[in-house]
Formats: structure tokens, C-alpha cells, sequence
């Protein structure tokens, strides 16, 4: 299973009738998904990869290629005999996409062109609420393109990155206690602004997804991305994302990953009335909280945990503290397979994820027949 093609639906749901149409359908966005995420370079690999027919391969690849969404590259060197293996890239200038981060301390636009690489960045004025942002973003993003010359027209859609419980499907923003929202029809707002298609998704699962691409976790198929965050005079803020069989977990309320008090409730104990770690009390804080993190390993039996801060506090001696003090206070499983690894990307990879999200939305997008009617 593809995480391209798994962890958000990239078209409309069918009737689960199967029909010839329905394959090649999917066969075209499962090869532009593994070209897209550099896991396959050229047609020999793709039909390694997939097991699909190398003459279903070609017929696919010349697609994509008269379509101009991909392109030859260089050759690759190889010690086999033969004919020499050439390299598929996307084309980077085929389409750009926009994350946007609604970040409570400050909303950001980044822009990305169809390699995922980042063009552009720019902060919103300071402010801003929910009702104005539609009219903002219709003013930011066209300034932001100019900036990095980008025609509108090659605009394949916008991400959000949301604090809190968010509908993935219909881009409705349950409730935020970051943003004070609860029942905001957000997707249909932006996109009645922004004339372009526009993805909503929880802050959260944006980051798992960076992570997943460009980050700590290609490759893995199930992993926990956990988010400790830090800001000066505010509590702090928990977040979890599941990833299990290279999919999003959602929840059946669009609210899993919400963090309960009550799953680290010895680590609450160390914060003051404002949610901060008291003084003195810091290491005592890490410790408790490698415990609560140790039993939701206990509980889903991942074997990854990325650790997502920019807690100032948490030095590398303290995050050698929580994965000892996780380690050692694990169930004892026979060769148990766990790794605890720090993001390097960091709190930044929630927006980029939501550009990542939008692009590779987009880029299926573009190779979906349209319905009729």
C-alpha cells in the first residue's frame, strides 16, 4: 500500500464496482505517486515495484509524458547489460501548490512547486480572524506567486493545517480551542474565494505526512507522530497523529489524536495553573511525560515514536532521558522493535505538509477523468 495513494483519498469514492477504467485509473496515480515521492527513478523500477506488466508500465509513462507531468532525465548507471535505464522526474514548473498554517502565533503561506521543493514563504498580518482570512489568502497568495514568479493558472490547490478536530472530507472545522471555532465551513469558504480546490486537514496529520515524505519516517508504514509544543506565557499544547498501514487515522469523530489529560495525567502534574512545567520541576516534567508516552506505545504497539518540539527546554540530555526512561518502561516483548527518533524538521513541517498534501492531491487530480453530468 502507497501512502500517496492511502493516506487521504485522491478521488471521488466509486460505486466499489471494478471495471478496467477503475484499474488503470489507479495504476496511473499509484506510478505518479512513487515517481513523486522519489521512490521509483525510472520504468524497470516501477514494474518491480508494482508488479505491473513493463508494457502497462510504458503506456503509463508516455502518458504522463505527452501530458507533460513527467519528464526523462539522466541515465542511470547500472553494472547490468542491456538498455540503459533512464531517470523519470516530475516536471517541477507543471503545477505549485500552497500550504497555509493557521498557527494561533502566526498564520504562514509557503508555496511549493510539483517536486515539493519550497519557493516561497510569507507570515500574515497579525490578527487576522477566520471570517477575513478567505479575503486575506485571495490577496497574499497572488502577491506571494508574483514574488516568485508563478502564473496563476499552474495554481493546483491550497492545504490548511488546523489546530484541533477537523472533517477531513468535507474541510469543516469541528472545534479549535487554539482558534476559538467550533463549526466553521472552511473548505467552502476558501474555496468560493480562492477559485481553486482546497484540503483541510488537522495540524497534526500534516506533520505526520511531511515526516513521511521529506522527513524522519519514509518508508515506515506505521508510526506515531507526536507533537510537544512550547510558547512563551502558554500552556502547553499536546498533539498526536497515527499513522497505521501508511494511513491517517481519523477516528469515526474526525477527533482522534486528541491527547486527554487523563493518558498523561503524572506529566499535568508538574505544570503550574498556566500550563507551564514549574521550576525546578523540568526534569521531573520529561520523565513523567516519557511514562504517558511509553503507554500509548503500550497501547498501539508502533514501532516508531517522532517527537515533534521546539521546546527550548528539552536538550538532547533530557530527550536521552525520556527515551530511557520510555525504553525501560515499555511491556517486555520478546525482540520488541521500537525506535524513538526527534524530528529534525520540526514544528515547521506542518505547514510544508499541508503544501505536500495539497501537491499531491493536485497532481492526482490533474490525471483523474472528470464525470460527467
Amino acid at each position: 500500500m502507497e501512502f500517496f495513494d492511502h493516506a487521504w483519498p485522491f478521488s471521488e469514492k466509486n460505486d466499489g464496482v471494478f471495471t478496467q477504467k477503475t484499474a488503470a485509473e489507479r495504476n496511473r496515480i499509484r506510478i505518479l505517486g512513487l515517481l513523486a515521492r522519489r521512490i521509483c527513478k525510472s520504468q524497470r523500477q516501477i514494474a518491480l515495484t508494482t508488479g505491473l506488466q513493463a508494457s502497462t508500465v510504458s503506456n503509463i509513462v508516455r502518458e504522463l509524458k505527452n501530458s507533460n507531468i513527467i519528464r526523462e532525465g539522466q541515465a542511470i548507471e547500472a553494472d547490468r547489460v542491456g538498455p540503459k535505464e533512464t531517470e523519470l522526474e516530475i516536471v517541477d514548473h507543471f503545477i505549485w501548490t500552497v500550504g497555509v498554517s493557521l498557527d494561533p502565533q502566526s498564520y504562514r503561506i509557503m508555496l511549493v512547486n510539483a517536486l515539493g521543493h519550497v519557493l516561497a514563504q510569507q507570515r500574515l498580518a497579525p490578527g487576522i480572524s477566520l471570517d477575513q482570512l478567505p479575503a486575506e489568502l485571495a490577496k497574499a497568495i497572488p502577491e506571494c506567486a508574483k514574488r516568485a514568479d508563478l502564473a496563476l493558472s499552474k495554481l493546483g490547490g491550497v492545504g490548511i493545517s488546523v489546530p484541533g478536530a477537523v472533517n477531513n472530507e468535507t474541510g469543516e472545522i469541528l472545534v479549535s480551542r487554539s482558534l476559538g471555532a467550533s463549526r466553521v465551513p472552511l473548505k467552502d469558504n476558501l474555496q468560493n474565494a480562492l477559485n481553486c480546490p482546497v484540503w483541510v486537514e488537522r495540524n497534526v496529520a500534516c506533520g505526520a505526512y511531511a515526516e513521511s515524505q521529506i522527513g524522519a519516517a519514509p518508508g515506515r508504514d506505521s508510526f506515531i507522530y507526536f507533537l510537544l509544543r512550547s510558547e512563551p506565557n502558554q500552556p502547553e499544547i499536546f498533539g498526536l497523529s497515527l499513522v497505521v498501514g501508511e494511513k491517517i487515522f481519523h477516528g469515526c469523530n474526525s477527533a482522534a489524536g486528541e491527547v486527554d489529560q487523563n493518558i498523561l495525567a503524572s506529566c499535568i502534574t508538574h505544570l503550574d495553573e498556566n500550563g507551564r512545567p514549574k521550576p525546578g520541576s523540568l526534569d521531573a516534567f520529561y520523565e513523567s511525560y516519557a511514562r504517558g508516552l511509553a503507554g500509548i506505545i503500550n497501547l498501539l504497539d508502533v514501532g516508531c515514536l517522532i517527537l515533534c518540539s521546539n521546546d527550548d527546554n528539552l536538550t538532547q540530555g533530557r530527550f536521552d532521558v525520556i527515551n530511557n526512561v520510555l525504553q525501560n518502561s515499555l511491556i517486555t516483548v520478546p525482540d520488541r522493535r521500537f525506535q524513538l527518533i526527534r524530528s529534525d524538521i520540526g514544528i515547521a513541517g506542518m505547514l510544508h505538509g499541508a503544501a505536500l498534501l495539497a501537491l499531491h492531491r493536485s497532481l492526482a487530480t490533474h490525471i483523474t477523468p472528470k464525470k460527467s453530468g
